[in-house]
């Protein structure tokens, strides 16, 4: 559809035709004349007309049989039609026109206000239809696209999993042969050596998981559903105490913490928070974690604590929340850095937002909401 308007002008007067001329000549419009049925016809296929004003008793064909032959030979024209009469329009001639797409009658000799004053409006109707559809199109082209990326995302992670897995998989394999059945038969620099190996292989397992989370997350249909997140934390403490034996913490969990939201994903979210709270409190003499919650003006506001290592929050600025960033070395804290933008792309799924208040040497506290999912927690 051309964004520029143009009304369609039939009347077999020449002077009527450049009265209308006259009139409407500076509403920024094309017009478009017609002096019979037939010449209206062949013209009714040029523009996409934001109005035809239509003389009702033409010489030949008249208005009526006009408006019909122009449904019928352009049936993608729904242009407004106003028609022009001298004559009072009997009342079954009136409904016969309506139905044929008529908005309106105006008696001749026309007002030129009037008549400027309703080619104005149907113009800028047709200028808003052409906005709106430019709109839907560019929408179409944006969600096509959208689904060509997420079925590049859905091979890229096939790619990811089979691909990269199954040489990964051979070269854990091996080592752990190297391992278990030479062990006697290497030297302690080589066993050292070995130990690297698996170590970067269970760490490029652990990152090859983390990519396809993070991947899929936008693509992830949540379940919304009443989620205890005070049980939630506890058992993710307990399990990542089990799993770190020789790195004691203490820790507590603020309890009758209740929210809506997709249980699967906020348990992701909180394993990563508690385990880096775990992991960078690990080297004080007395590191100690705390999951709860304060009340703010759109409500609960969830918090992790440690009292670990902290970091820069002003020197990370706005790659904290970036995948692979890393703002401490591996000689101190092993990581791949995808931990917190999973914890990001998780909340804002919910609604919600994440920040942090950190220093060096003064731990580190990430806040987040749950958006309009999350209810206030329960009594205590």
């Amino acid at each position: 559809m051309h964004a520029d308007p143009a009304i369609l002008i039939v009347d077999d007067n020449p002077a009527n035709r450049r009265l209308y001329q006259a009139t409407l000549s500076d509403l920024g419009a094309q017009l478009t004349m017609a002096s019979s049925g037939e010449e209206a016809l062949a013209r009714c296929v040029e523009h996409p007309y934001a109005m035809i004003l239509l003389d009702v008793h033409l010489s030949g064909m008249d208005g009526f049989q006009v408006a019909q032959s122009i449904r019928d030979k352009c049936p993608g024209l729904d242009a407004p039609i106003v028609f022009v009469s001298a004559v009072y329009v009997h009342e079954q001639d009136t409904y016969r026109g309506y139905r044929l797409g008529a908005v309106d009658y105006i008696l001749s000799p026309i007002v030129p206000e009037i008549l400027r004053a309703k080619a104005a409006i149907f113009i800028r109707m047709h200028r808003l239809r052409v906005d709106a559809l430019q709109h839907a199109q560019a929408i179409e082209k944006a969600y096509r696209e959208l689904r060509t990326v997420h079925a590049e995302m859905e091979g890229f992670s096939y790619s990811v999993s089979h691909d990269l897995r199954t040489p990964l998989g051979q070269i854990a394999g091996f080592a752990d042969l190297m391992q278990m059945g030479h062990a006697g038969e290497l030297s302690d620099k080589v066993r050292e050596y070995v130990g690297y190996i698996q170590s970067a292989a269970h760490r490029m397992n652990s990152l090859i998981d983390d990519m396809l989370l993070l991947g899929n997350m936008s693509r992830t249909e949540m379940e919304v559903q009443p989620v205890d997140l005070s049980h939630l934390a506890q058992s993710l403490m307990t399990e990542i105490e089990a799993l770190r034996p020789q790195s004691r913490a203490s820790w507590q969990v603020q309890h009758g913490l209740q929210a809506m939201g997709d249980q699967r994903l906020l348990r992701v979210a909180l394993s990563n928070l508690l385990s880096n709270a775990w992991k960078y409190s690990a080297g004080v003499p007395r590191p100690f974690i705390d999951f709860g919650s304060r009340e703010d003006d759109d409500g609960p506001v969830y918090y992790v604590r440690d009292n670990g290592a902290g970091f820069d929050v002003h020197a990370a600025g706005d790659r904290l929340f970036r995948p692979f960033q890393r703002f401490h070395s591996d000689a101190h804290f092993q990581g791949n850095g995808v931990g917190l933008a999973i914890v990001q792309r998780v909340i804002e799924k919910h609604g919600g937002r994440l920040w942090v208040e950190s220093a060096p040497g003064r731990g580190a506290t990430f806040f987040f909401t749950l958006g309009r999912l999350s209810t206030r927690p329960a009594p205590l």
